[in-house]
């Protein structure tokens, strides 16, 4: 067992890993796979949007990188296209001086895209993601239309406050769900439809309060009703007012967790594999929310992946033989590469489309043969190459991910600071980045407390897009949008009265924690790995136990 350079936690290096990393020919890791995951987090900023000047075009921009930044930030048209060249910002190489620290010379000129949003109609305000149309605040999402305030899901329609889910319509609150319509807290549950306050159903419909169902109909705390009972017994809940939404939230959150038992991972058609939200995934070890992925270890949230170690965020085209990578995309035999897509046999790049053989590079695009944005030809790209490679194994950094003091962003403008919280001080003494949140000036005709608004939403009147609600917990402002409103009075849904951010906040609590405990079966005793950890209220069944139970 090794200790971590930095938290000091004992962590193991397996046999598996050892050959994974004399294949690559890299070290074994000096941090464990938390702080190494933690470290790739800190140079993924999703939410925290800025807006400033493209400084190309000059034309007003919403992105990641705030107004005072010291490189250049283009929006998508400058960015993509053909008046600038990534080439001539190129620089050659010190040996005389550590490698990241000359990579951190580069990115502080070479130009930046904005935020990653392609291809994208009416959704400006949308990070990491693709082809979205008439979206708002949504991060890490793809073919959405009319959606907002979702993380990581794909293909949904008229959804607000969701969480890994896809191909849903209508639907509020709810995690980890595929294929439901008009439904309202869910999580882990598949193909249901006007459903409410409910965990692991299949085929369900009207079904409120339940839990592990398969195709019922008129269930109320998993009993039948007659379809005339089940609307009467609904109107007792009073779920259209502000007081009976939060009372149901509240039981769902507590009390209901404990009435039903809980299968100890979440795997579906999965083979040998170790880890929590995994589908289609042969031969995973300590990985969670990953899809279709085979022979790979400490990965969180991955698609499409194989043969590959510490990655996050990595999806949608296939990628091979990756490691310590973060937001790429159809990728092979890359190391230590952030937000990159499409590329052959790159090394400590950032922002790269489209390239090959290059290392150290930012930004650049169809490009080969390049050490720090500058262009070699063939075999003295490969003679370099393997001289910086033993110059960055004399000083301790090869094989690590980039330093987080390094990042372009702040700790807490990033996802690092949602799975590994720090306050400002913490943060100062690891030396890192902390930005003051900005004061955010908005254009409303009166300022409210989240508690003296009405009830219901048909009481709320339409001025209320031009008013400030105070969040009830922070006391932070925020707006509702004008397709908000919508959704809410369409779903007959009480006024939120938390800020989005906070909203955020609840649902990634409630969910499990990537994180895998040694615990028994409450049912045949059975030493299982879950998620949950090793005391705990609810009941615990292993696979086998949870099936027969499920009705």
């Amino acid at each position: 067992m090794k200790n971590c350079k930095q938290c000091n936690t004992g962590f193991d290096i397996t046999d598996t890993d050892r050959d994974f990393y004399k294949k690559i020919d890299v070290p074994e890791p000096i941090l464990c796979p938390d702080c190494r995951n933690q470290r790739r987090m800190s140079w993924r900023n999703e939410k925290t949007l800025h807006k400033r000047k493209c400084d190309l075009c000059s034309k007003d921009i919403v992105s990641i990188y705030s107004p005072d930044k010291p490189f250049p930030v283009y929006c998508q048209e400058c960015f993509w296209g053909d008046k600038w060249n990534a080439l001539d910002y190129g620089q050659g190489f010190d040996f005389n001086r550590p490698f990241f620290d000359q990579f951190e010379e580069l990115m502080l000129k070479v130009p930046r895209l904005a935020i990653v949003n392609k291809q994208s109609q009416n959704s400006d305000y949308c990070n990491y993601s693709f082809a979205n149309k008439n979206c708002y605040l949504t991060f890490g999402n793809h073919y959405e239309e009319d959606c907002m305030y979702g993380r990581y899901s794909t293909k949904n329609k008229n959804c607000l406050d969701y969480l890994f889910t896809y191909n849903s319509q209508l639907c509020y609150e709810i995690s980890f769900t595929k294929n439901s319509y008009e439904s309202v807290y869910l999580e882990h549950c598949d193909g249901c439809q006007s459903c409410l306050f409910s965990s692991n159903l299949i085929g369900c419909k009207h079904c409120l309060l339940c839990s592990n169902l398969n195709h019922k109909e008129y269930h109320i705390l998993n009993q039948p009703y007659s379809k005339e009972d089940y609307f009467e017994k609904l109107k007792e809940y009073q779920l259209e007012t502000y007081p009976g939404f939060q009372k149901t939230r509240t039981f769902f959150k507590t009390e209901f967790k404990t009435q039903f038992p809980h299968r100890a991972t979440y795997q579906v058609n999965c083979e040998d594999s170790i880890g929590d939200n995994l589908n289609h995934c042969r031969n995973v070890r300590d990985c969670f929310d990953c899809t279709n992925c085979e022979d790979i270890a400490y990965a969180v949230q991955i698609d499409e992946t194989y043969d590959s170690m510490d990655m996050t965020c990595m999806g949608y085209d296939r990628s091979e033989v990756c490691y310590e990578t973060i937001g790429c995309s159809g990728i092979f035999n890359c190391l230590s590469c952030d937000s990159c897509w499409h590329n052959h046999d790159l090394f400590y790049c950032n922002t790269c489309f489209s390239a090959k053989s290059c290392f150290g590079c930012i930004s650049l695009q169809h490009k080969n043969y390049c050490i720090l944005n500058k262009q070699y030809p063939k075999n003295e790209y490969e003679e370099l190459k393997s001289k910086i490679v033993e110059h960055m194994r004399k000083t301790g950094e090869w094989g690590l991910f980039f330093p987080t003091d390094i990042s372009p962003y702040a700790y807490n403008e990033t996802i690092a600071n949602e799975y590994y919280p720090l306050n400002k001080d913490e943060i100062g003494k690891r030396s890192w980045k902390w930005k003051k949140e900005e004061d955010k000036v908005l254009n409303v005709t009166k300022t409210i407390p989240a508690s003296r608004l009405p009830d219901t939403i048909s009481e709320i009147p339409d001025d209320v897009l031009n008013w400030a609600i105070e969040c009830e917990e922070t006391g932070r402002p925020f707006k509702i949008q004008k397709q908000e409103l919508a959704f809410y009075r369409k779903l007959n849904l009480p006024f939120p009265h938390f800020h989005p951010d906070v909203r955020f906040g609840m649902r990634m609590q409630r969910r499990r924690p990537r994180k895998l405990s040694d615990i028994k079966c409450d049912q045949c005793g059975a030493k299982i790995k879950s998620s949950f950890p090793t005391v705990q209220a609810e009941k615990v069944y292993c696979e086998k136990c949870f099936l027969k139970h499920t009705e």
